[in-house]
């Protein structure tokens, strides 16, 4: 391909424009002297006039967000130093990632100029530690960067990492603060306020469950010497809650972690969809698939096995019957999950939620061999089978995990619902143990879950650990790993900050 294109344009040309749009905010536009506002606005205007291409719209985007992702948290003071000053903060992290081409090499270079060379204007946004400032390749050709990733879904899980990492504190600071509202509500209903703050403070304390990021080592040493298997949900676990279903998607950064999962340790998705849902989402083979709360499972090598098969013409009336007493509901949606019909009221009025309601009950009285159970603002309607997300994981692992593994099985269930909590429960028979996913786990006092994750982005960092880590290195040594790379060069010893020195292929062989 031969690109025309004005003298000077080039990827490295629009820096000055990207950091000086990811030190300030619209809200701190107005503190910036009109002089250089018109500065900025006159260089972004001249690069879009002269430039020939469609890409630095989405360069802007992305470096960006990775600065964003990345960015601690500013304090309401910080920012009003910034605007009284009417100055932009720099950035505390910068991360440039890019092919092996000319016009990458542009951005590496940009970013860390040669001893000697004078600094660019905007190098005043940049980290003041050159540590802080990361330039990484995909690909481990020669370059001026000195980071380096080996393919793009490495790329894409480094960002995920960085995401979830960044968002860890933000999470926690959301769930003190539920906490400490519910401690306040205590306070104020007792004369004696201040004694039943700290009993609640107290009970919420001993009682709650601890972060599994937190007990990496614990984790660690309960796992040593046996064959790790996964057993994950899906909707609030791998991706967050939404009102509709059908706009639960799977990222492609959850993707590839699972992904790299199941190249190394038995890998199962146990959910309420059905079967063939659930495999339309993951869009991943080589995993095991438990759609219908366990009721239908595939293999990785094709083999099914169906639980209460006979049960599906009574399914289907019950799906006709909820389709038209519900009709008339704005927001209730009726799934067809195969061994299951779900009854979805999260987008109902409040006032109508009882018609939902009564309306299933109705249904379960009329059709005995069918039993109702309940999840995450949804009625379920199940075969009146004994069976389970826990008696799936049950037979999965005597029937098929087993019989591959060399070591006996330790499975870890992460999951965040209440129909998950029949799998929390059989873990301590299996070996193994059950983390929920929730959003405030301190206040949870009902779960037969051992440990506790905050959100799909803790989910992923927690699997990531186990993905693609190192088994050689202390686990609170691999998880602080990402942050700890060598230089890219050819002449030094190279080292990249997320695969350790070992190549795809002998990461997989470990499998």
């Amino acid at each position: 391909m031969v690109q025309l294109r004005p003298y000077g344009v080039s990827k490295g040309a629009a820096l000055e424009a990207v950091l000086e749009a990811c030190t300030l905010g619209p809200r701190d536009l107005a503190s910036v002297p009109s002089t250089r506002r018109e500065r900025t606005d006159d260089t972004t205007a001249r690069l879009e006039r002269e430039s020939n291409t469609s890409s630095l719209h989405e360069l802007s985007e992305d470096l960006a967000t990775a600065a964003a992702a990345a960015e601690a948290p500013l304090t309401q003071e910080a920012l009003a130093a910034a605007a009284g000053a009417a100055e932009r903060l720099p950035l505390d992290f910068v991360l440039c990632l890019g092919a092996h081409s000319m016009r990458d090499e542009d951005l590496f270079g940009g970013l860390l100029p040669k001893e000697g060379e004078d600094r660019e204007e905007y190098m005043e946004h940049l980290p003041a530690d050159a540590k802080h400032v990361w330039t990484c390749r995909v690909g481990r050709q020669p370059s001026q960067a000195r980071h380096y990733v080996d393919d793009e879904r490495e790329a894409a899980a480094l960002l995920a990492q960085l995401g979830a990492a960044t968002r860890i504190g933000q999470e926690k600071e959301r769930e003190q603060a539920a906490v400490q509202l519910q401690l306040d509500e205590a306070a104020a209903a007792s004369i004696d306020g201040d004694a039943v703050g700290e009993r609640a403070a107290a009970a919420a304390d001993e009682q709650s469950l601890r972060s599994a990021l937190e007990c990496m080592d614990e984790i660690e040493e309960q796992i040593s010497g046996f064959q790790l298997a996964f057993f994950l949900d899906y909707d609030g676990t791998l991706t967050p809650i939404v009102e509709n279903p059908s706009e639960a998607k799977l990222s492609e950064e959850a993707r590839s972690v699972v992904r790299a999962l199941s190249y190394r340790f038995p890998t199962a998705i146990v959910s309420g969809r059905a079967r063939a849902t659930a495999q339309g989402l993951m869009q991943l083979d080589g995993l095991y698939y438990a759609g219908s709360h366990g009721f239908d499972i595939l293999g990785p090598d094709g083999s099914n096995y169906k639980m209460a098969e006979s049960f599906r013409p009574s399914l289907e009336e019950a799906k006709v019957k909820l389709e038209e007493q519900l009709a008339h509901i704005a927001g209730a949606l009726v799934e067809d999950n195969n061994f299951s019909v779900s009854a979805h009221y999260r987008m109902v009025a409040e006032e109508e939620r009882e018609a939902v309601n009564e309306a299933v009950e109705r249904i379960v009285a009329e059709m005995p061999m069918l039993r109702r159970t309940y999840g995450k603002m949804v009625y379920e309607l199940r075969p009146s089978a004994e069976w389970d997300k826990g008696k799936a994981v049950e037979w999965l692992i005597e029937n098929w995990i087993k019989r591959s593994c060399e070591l006996p099985v330790f499975p870890i269930y992460i999951g965040d619902d209440v129909t998950d909590e029949d799998a929390f429960r059989v873990m301590g028979g299996l070996g193994g143990f059950g983390i929920i996913v929730s959003d405030f786990p301190r206040l949870i006092t009902d779960t037969a879950a051992s440990y506790a994750l905050r959100s799909p982005l803790e989910v992923l960092h927690f699997l990531d650990h186990f993905a693609f880590s190192s088994p050689s290195a202390p686990p609170s040594e691999r998880i602080s790993a990402l942050v700890a790379g060598g230089s890219a060069a050819e002449s030094e010893s190279e080292a990249s900050p997320f695969v350790e020195r070992r190549t795809p292929a002998e990461r997989y062989s470990e499998r």
